[in-house]
C-alpha cells in the first residue's frame, strides 16, 4: 500500500488539533482514561461497543437524577505491538478519555457494557492534576511518533471508518481546520510560536475580539 506521508501527517496533526479543542473546552473538568480489549480482538467488535458505550451515556444522561449533567468524551482505536514490532492482528484495544464532574453515570455504563461484551482486560486512569496535558489518547497522532506500518495499518484496516471519535466541541471540527490552516500560512511565525495545546485558546481569545 502507498502511503502519502505529507497527506497522512496533515490528517494526524488535524486529529490532535481536535483533540487539543476538546481538553481546552473542558480542562476544569475531572479526567479520566478508559482502556479496553476485547477478547476476540476484532475491531469490529471494538467499533460495535464504542457506539454502545457512548449511546448508552447519552442515554444515561436524559434520566432526571442526572439533569443538567455534560460528559465529553474522546475515543480511539488502537493496534498494539507484538515483540516490538507492529501487527496489524494483534491486540487492537480502545481508549476513552472522559472529561465530567461526576463519574457515576460512566461507572454505571461500563458495568453494563462488561455484561454484553467480553472483556480481556481494562484499566482506568485519572489525571491528578486537572491543569496538567492528559494527551496520551492522541499519542500515535503526534509528528514525532509517525509510524509507517502504524499508517498502513489505520488505512488497511480502519474499514474506511473513523478510529477517533469526538463530542461536540465549543468550535465545530472542520471550523477548526479551516483556522489552523489560515493562521498557518497567514501568520506563520506567530502560529509557530505558540505552543500546539495553546494553540485553540489563541483562537478562541482572538474569535472574541
Amino acid at each position: 500500500m502507498t502511503i502519502n506521508r505529507e497527506d497522512r501527517e496533515r490528517k494526524n496533526i488535524t486529529t490532535v488539533a481536535i483533540y487539543n479543542a476538546l481538553f481546552y473546552d473542558n480542562r476544569k473538568k475531572q479526567k479520566a482514561l478508559l482502556s479496553i480489549t476485547l477478547g476476540d480482538e476484532k475491531l469490529t467488535s471494538l467499533f460495535k461497543l464504542r457506539k454502545e458505550f457512548i449511546g448508552e451515556i447519552r442515554r444515561l444522561l436524559k434520566w432526571a437524577m442526572y439533569k443538567g449533567e455534560k460528559i465529553a468524551y474522546f475515543t480511539n482505536i488502537e493496534f498494539g505491538k507484538s515483540k516490538g514490532e507492529l501487527n496489524q492482528q494483534f491486540n487492537p484495544h480502545i481508549h476513552f478519555q472522559f472529561f465530567y464532574d461526576n463519574f457515576e453515570p460512566i461507572k454505571k455504563v461500563l458495568a453494563l457494557i462488561e455484561e454484553k461484551f467480553e472483556f480481556k482486560n481494562s484499566d482506568i486512569q485519572e489525571a491528578n492534576n486537572l491543569d496538567a496535558y492528559f494527551g496520551y489518547i492522541v499519542k500515535d497522532y503526534f509528528l514525532d511518533n509517525y509510524d509507517e506500518t502504524l499508517e498502513e495499518n489505520k488505512m488497511r484496516l480502519g474499514m474506511k471508518k473513523p478510529l477517533y471519535t469526538s463530542s461536540r466541541k465549543e468550535i465545530s471540527g472542520y471550523i477548526i481546520r479551516y483556522i489552523y490552516n489560515f493562521y498557518k500560512t497567514n501568520m506563520f511565525l506567530i502560529w509557530k510560536s505558540i505552543t500546539k495545546k495553546e494553540r485553540y485558546k489563541f483562537i478562541l481569545e482572538n474569535m472574541a475580539r
